[in-house]
């Protein structure tokens, strides 16, 4: 259904939302010159900007033939956003555009779980990552809103 890399647009749907979703602790130990949303359950949103897009277009600019793997892609976006090296904590990767969602989660520097392009919902994208990352979702809803997570 796409023909484009995540974070990249296609003007016939409307511009992505993209975030990083990562333990609070961690960020604030790692990227304290960061802006970050707290979330509940101890994690913290860190919506990516113009300016991080742009780091990661030139990264795919210099290495093309990389950009296919999703490690890359994720420790690129990780580097980009300004996370260091040694960061080793879970990190979700976040994508909404219109009423599609994506997702990748990052632990150990390694993609353990990636869900592409389907409508957002209880079993949708976010929220199948989000159980994966070890939310609970208690009596709320979903996922997302047991966090407090709001997107675009």
């Amino acid at each position: 259904m796409r023909d484009t890399a995540p974070g990249t647009t296609n003007t016939a749907r409307p511009d992505p939302w993209t975030a990083l979703v990562t333990p609070a602790q961690h960020a604030a130990t790692h990227l304290a010159g960061r802006h970050r949303e707290p979330l509940n359950q101890g994690l913290a949103l860190i919506t990516l900007t113009e300016s991080d897009w742009e780091l990661i277009g030139q990264a795919l600019a210099d290495a093309p033939d990389s950009a296919t793997s999703l490690d890359w892609f994720m420790a690129t976006v990780m580097r980009s956003a300004g996370f260091p090296e040694a960061y080793a904590a879970p990190v979700l990767f976040i994508e909404v555009q219109g009423d599609l969602q994506s997702s990748v989660l990052f632990v150990g520097r390694r993609v353990i779980a990636s869900f592409a392009h389907a409508p957002a919902g209880l079993d949708g994208p976010v929220n199948h990552a989000l159980r994966r990352l070890g939310v609970d979702r208690g009596p709320h809803p979903d996922e997302a809103t047991a966090l407090g997570l709001r997107g675009p």
